[in-house]
């Protein structure tokens, strides 16, 4: 019987070596199916583009790099990647352009620290044949699109709706504070939209403030002016600051956000901010890499193209 026994697992052991052998190397079959199913380092692409922002922290630019990522994923041909300075400097993201032309990038989309201090930057790119798309903050350089928030047109919907949420709660008169986080182009247009908004209102508007990658200025400016009636934060990280202050002291001022961050919206679900405005970084990402590749292909022939991705206000009742 134990011969038998023995005899009957060397044949089993017989059957499972030419079965092994019959499928291509068992694990070998395995690693090849998940290599072609993910791409695999042979993989061609056809078009590589680089999104370049102003940082890589900020939940805005991860949602453009989200938009971005699923329009490659449709083409199924595009070598896509994503990088930024660390922290808004104009010198590193002129670098990072400088990287990705060397790297053999075809279309940049990029979202400028400044309109100017990138630019010899980008107009070298093009000397390259190098196609430029900006999203939501564009240099003065031509390029094929820009695709954007009207920021003149956000800023004046932010100041009605602050002036409207004041208005409701009984306040009459007193001052805004007003607080951006760059020079650059897109948040100039929203001061200036907001600005425009209270002219010839019974508010009064305080000098524009600007972060610069400072988040404690912002802080501090709300704490030194315990009697304003409301503040604006008209980018992300401005409004995680004055959220930060408020919670800090209590206060409870009419307070208008800008962008969609979980702990944006997490603010209002609290009470400590009104509202939001909210922008489109995904279909600014998804567009934008669509745009770069028709660019590439000779599909989009434009120049200079504005495209508008539009704005709303969310309250506590639409989250």
């Amino acid at each position: 019987m134990k011969k038998f026994q023995i005899i009957l697992a060397l044949f089993v052991c017989f059957l499972a070596t030419l079965a092994f052998f019959g499928c291509g190397g068992g694990d070998m079959t395995v690693r090849s199916s998940v290599s072609n199913k993910s791409g695999g380092d042979k993989k061609e692409y056809r078009h590589k583009v680089t999104l370049i922002t102003m940082d890589q922290g900020s939940n805005y630019w991860q949602l453009i790099d989200a938009g971005c990522k699923e329009a490659a994923e449709e083409l199924g041909d595009v070598d896509y990647k994503w990088t930024a300075p660390n922290n808004h400097d104009a010198k590193e993201q002129g670098e990072c352009v400088k990287k990705a032309v060397a790297d053999g990038a075809e279309a940049i989309i990029i979202s400028c620290v400044s309109p100017t201090e990138v630019n010899s930057y980008l107009e070298k790119a093009k000397e390259k044949g190098v196609k430029i798309i900006y999203v939501d903050s564009a240099a003065t350089v031509e390029a094929t699109a820009t695709l954007e928030t009207d920021s003149y047109k956000a800023g004046i919907a932010a100041g009605n709706a602050m002036q409207q949420a004041l208005r409701d709660k009984g306040v009459k008169s007193g001052t805004v504070g007003l607080t951006a986080g760059s020079h650059a182009e897109n948040a100039e247009a929203r001061v200036e939209g907001f600005k425009k908004s209270f002219e010839g209102s019974e508010f009064k508007l305080s000098d524009a403030v600007y972060m610069l990658g400072d988040r404690q200025k912002i802080r501090n400016f709300v704490k030194d002016n315990p009697d304003y009636v409301g503040f604006v934060g008209l980018n992300s990280q401005t409004t995680f600051a004055i959220g930060d202050a408020l919670k800090e002291t209590g206060r409870r001022p009419v307070f208008i956000a800008f962008d969609t961050a979980d702990v944006t919206l997490m603010m209002i679900k609290d009470g400590i901010a009104f509202g939001t405005m909210q922008q489109n970084p995904r279909k600014m990402g998804y567009e934008g890499l669509k745009i770069a590749v028709d660019a590439l292909d000779g599909k989009f022939t434009g120049e200079n193209e504005i495209i508008d991705t539009g704005i709303n206000m969310i309250r506590r009742d639409k989250i």
